[in-house]
């Protein structure tokens, strides 16, 4: 079953990466992320780490309404945090949100 959660960031200057944790692994459950949706900005960066590896890093203009989901396979095991966020390379101050789809079993 697919599940979605979504984080509304507070202002992003230009030039500054802003992460917050988004999902974790946890003992008994498999949780693999699938999809993620942005805003869609001009110089805004989609970035998602897994623990300290980075999966995503995508212009965020790339995404569009005709394909507004970004497909992903991220798995996480026990114990593994991601983290997403946003770099504003020269947007102006923005307030994005990210919507994370995950399937657990």
């Amino acid at each position: 079953m697919l599940k979605w959660k979504t984080h509304k960031f507070s202002t992003i200057a230009n030039n500054v990466e802003s992460l917050s944790d988004i999902l974790a692994g946890s003992a008994g459950k498999n949780r693999v992320i699938k999809w993620i949706a942005c805003d869609i900005d001009s110089d805004i960066y989609i970035r998602v780490y897994r623990d300290s590896e980075q999966f995503v890093d995508f212009e965020c203009d790339l995404i569009t309404a005709g394909a507004p989901l970004l497909p992903v396979e991220i798995p996480l095991g026990d114990g593994q945090l991601v983290k997403a966020g946003f770099y504003n390379e020269a947007a102006g101050s923005v307030t994005p949100s990210i919507s994370i789809g995950y399937e657990e079993t």
